[in-house]
Formats: C-alpha cells, structure tokens, sequence
C-alpha cells in the first residue's frame, strides 16, 4: 500500500492562442509541433552556449532548458541512479479535433502539464509561446497571440491566469496530486486511449493489459515525484504490480495505428505507433484508481512529453 502523500503535484493548464494568419499543423500529433516549437522558442530564449549540446554545458543543471528538454539524473540522486532517460516534467495535451488549418478567429486551444519543480518555470513557458507567437508555428509558420491561460483543477472552476490585452498575470494556485483522486465506488473502470499508447513489459511492446498499464503508471509517476517534486514513493513496488496483475479486461476494443513525424532536431523521421481505442478492466480497483486517475494527467507510455499515452477514465455503468 501507498504509505505517503502529496505525490507528483502539477500544474494543469489550458492556452488559448488566436491566429493572426492560418496556422497550419498536422490533422494528429499536433503535440509533436507544438513541443518542437516550444522547445526552440526556450532554448533561443534562455541557452548560453547554443553550439554546445546540453550533456557538455556547464550550467546543465540551472538552466531552463536542461531541466525542461534535456533532464538528467542528478549525481546526488539516491534513488533511479540508473535511469538512463528519465522522463520530461511536462507534458503537451494536443487538440484533437483532427483540424488541418486554424484562420484567424478560430482560437486554437490545447493543454499543458507541469509538474513540480518545473512549475517554476512557468514565467518561462509564457514568455517562449508569446515570442515563438511572434516568429509563427507550423508550415508557412502562421503567426498568432496568446488570448488565454487558465489554471484547471481537479475538479471546480478554472482559474484564468492571463487574459489577451492585461499586463498582469497571476501565478496558478490550483495544484492537481495523487491523493485527490475522488472515490471509486465500482469495481469496473472504463479507459478510452485519445492517442496512441505504447507499453513496454518484460522487453517487449505488449496491448494495455491492467498490469503492463499499472507497472507503467507506478514507475512514471515515481519518477516524475521523486526527480522533480523530492518525494518518491513508499509502497512495495513488486507487490502491486503483482496485484494489478489480477485485475482482469473484460471489453476490449482497440486499433494498432502508426504515424510519422519527423524530428527536425535529430533530423531523421520516425514512426508513433500504439494502441487507441477502450478497455474496460474488473477487480479490486481500490489501491490502483488513484495512479490510474492521476495518469490522465501525466500520460503513460512512450512519447507522453508530447501528446502520446493520454486517456479517460471513469466508472463502467
């Protein structure tokens, strides 16, 4: 059992952006854009030595860029030391409305997660959408203005952060952690896979059984707390995913797809490639809903820092 709390705080924001000329992005995987765009607009923002990779630079370890994009394990770190790639404290919840081209006065809108010591560069994230808004994103590199920033809860109202037109902008107060996970009354959960999920178990890529699943979320979520929030997690790690091993899929209805994309920073194209679509698990849910609500959030799988492994969940009626 989880012997502590106030696990994997994070921020949950939602940026409304208004295209002064059409903006034009690919019908899925817009997360893959958008992150690159971000990326860019930060480095060209705050990088020192931008001719020097990230694993030479001096200041690895203070500067934005390196926490956000490049994250290494600390050398004090004493836990996870042989984590060679340890995940990004953020992640891209891409539209998907499978749009092509947004013109002016069709606002596009898209959600971004941060989490724990990464929320402090919040100012950061602002400043970079609103200069890369200036340089424009995508082909032909459309041009637009940031109109909106809202902080969303858990559960409750969304808190308006920055609004088009106003100097001011407020620092969000809405945490979203683990243990707000509101009560499961059912020992049936529905998870619908918005984008492509791709798990690993026993060294293979395997279909989102509950335990591949559960494993997965149990490592990500450590992981993002203890690297970026200072708390790992007290539990006996072999022990649950044995128990959601026993936690059984009784609907499943799931389509392979791959995509492409193509990575401008390694320069090479690569294929995404998962699972969509539902399953709906059964059994003693009770020790697992917490990670698996709060997973909705963080994402699972490979590829979640730019849209990948995102899901619903929610009671089987």
């Amino acid at each position: 059992m989880l012997r502590n709390k106030s696990i994997c705080p994070l921020w949950h924001l939602r940026l409304t952006l208004e295209p002064e000329e059409p903006i034009r992005l690919p019908r899925m995987n817009k997360g893959i854009t958008l992150r690159g765009a971000f990326g860019v607009s930060l480095k060209n923002l705050v990088c020192a030595a931008k001719e020097a990779s990230c694993d030479a630079c001096q200041i690895h370890s203070t500067c934005p860029y390196g926490v956000v994009f490049a994250p290494k394990v600390p050398e004090a770190a004493e836990r996870l030391r042989l984590n060679r790639d340890i995940p990004r404290p953020f992640v891209i919840k891409p539209p998907l409305d499978g749009k092509e081209v947004y013109e002016p006065g069709e606002p596009l809108r898209f959600e971004m997660v941060l989490v724990g010591k990464c929320r402090d560069l919040f100012p950061y994230v602002i400043v970079s959408f609103n200069e890369l808004g200036g340089r424009g994103i995508g082909v032909g590199r459309g041009r637009f203005n940031i109109g909106l920033v809202e902080c969303l809860p858990g559960s409750g109202t969304a808190q308006e952060v920055m609004r088009a037109g106003s100097n001011l902008v407020h620092t969000p107060q809405e945490e979203v952690r683990l243990e707000q996970a509101p009560e499961l009354k059912q020992d049936r959960v529905r998870v619908r896979f918005l984008t492509p999920v791709l798990l690993k178990e026993r060294g293979k890529w395997a279909q989102p059984t509950f335990g591949a699943l559960m494993k997965r979320l149990r490592d990500r979520i450590n992981a993002l707390s203890y690297f970026y929030c200072g708390t790992p997690l007290e539990m006996d790690f072999r022990v649950f995913g044995k128990r959601a091993e026993e936690v059984r899929t009784v609907h499943q209805d799931m389509e392979w797809v791959e995509e492409s994309r193509y990575s401008k920073h390694r320069g090479i194209t690569q294929k995404l490639k998962g699972w969509v679509g539902e399953v709906v698990y059964e059994g003693d849910l009770q020790e697992f809903w917490p990670f698996l609500w709060l997973g909705q959030y963080v994402h699972v799988g490979k590829a979640a820092a730019f849209g990948q492994g995102w899901y619903e969940c929610g009671c089987d009626s």
